[in-house]
């Protein structure tokens, strides 16, 4: 009995509590060994020593690259920030297969809400994601690639989630990269800009010139009205003055008549003058 009694203390030494906060699972090593099943979230008593390591979406900054653009023009700078979560499941095997290879979140990320929780692979991901910015970058040449950051964006993402998969298939997932800084170098940068000005100075000609037509045949289409009006104008005149003339050639056929003392008619069609 004394003896169990004893057995029983030496085990609760080195019985422990270990507390996993939620989003995060636990690793379990003894004696070397290190159990397959991760440790869920909640307060769990064990003799194993426990590693907690986030399985929620973490920031991973990748800064101060330097790939060379498709016509072999070396950027200045290129920063991203990579979105990667890890399947908890996988997480212990992980661990084996990439001894050592996990840091502090708070160590990458300046004012990390979780500065103290271990992202698994980090030096895989930082590696992984170098040589992916590297094969995307070389696919935009560099004169425009400032203005396809999503493109370029989305092709690092994809190469970085086909390399990490090509070794641990669906252990990482890669949910987003934003370009947060991209330099070529100050000479294309200074054609970028000249292009750009040279790009919004031809738009402008090209409104100018559409309000200039649109002017135009605004300015025809009036013409081509008030001529039009001039017309209807012009054929309603003569056909006025026509009827004028008649009149005043009936009028001088009966005054001319009635002196010469001859008896004058005046019917529908005009005057018929009848001698004594």
């Amino acid at each position: 009995m004394k003896k169990f009694i004893l057995a029983a203390v030496a085990l609760l030494a080195f019985t422990g509590c270990s507390q996993i906060d939620s989003g995060n699972i636990g690793v379990r090593t003894w004696m070397g060994k290190v159990n397959p099943s991760p440790l869920s979230p909640g307060v769990t008593v064990t003799i194993d020593s426990v590693t907690e390591f986030t399985a929620k979406e973490v920031l991973i900054p990748i800064a101060d690259l330097k790939p060379k653009s498709q016509d072999n023009l070396t950027l200045q700078d290129l920063d991203l920030d990579i979105y990667v979560a890890t399947d908890p499941a996988k997480v212990p095997s992980l661990f084996v297969k990439y001894q050592g290879d996990y840091i502090q979140h708070g160590n990458i990320v300046e004012g990390s809400n979780t500065p103290h929780v271990n992202v698994m692979g980090y030096q895989r991901i930082t590696r992984e994601a170098r040589e992916a910015a590297f094969k995307a970058v070389a696919r935009f040449p560099a004169t425009t690639m400032h203005t396809r950051r999503d493109e370029l964006a989305s092709a690092i993402r994809e190469a970085l989630q086909d390399g990490l998969n090509a070794t641990d298939p669906d252990a990482f997932i890669v949910s987003n990269v934003n370009v947060r800084q991209l330099t070529t170098d100050p000479g294309i940068e200074a054609s970028i800009r000249a292009q750009v000005q040279m790009d919004q100075d031809i738009l402008k000609k090209q409104k100018e010139v559409e309000l200039a037509q649109a002017e135009a045949e605004r300015l025809v289409a009036l013409a081509q009205g008030e001529a039009d009006a001039n017309g209807i104008l012009a054929a309603s005149l003569n056909d006025k003055v026509m009827q004028l003339r008649m009149a005043e050639i009936q009028r001088d056929t009966i005054v001319n008549s009635a002196k010469a003392g001859n008896t004058v008619v005046y019917g529908m069609e005009g005057a018929l003058v009848q001698t004594k």
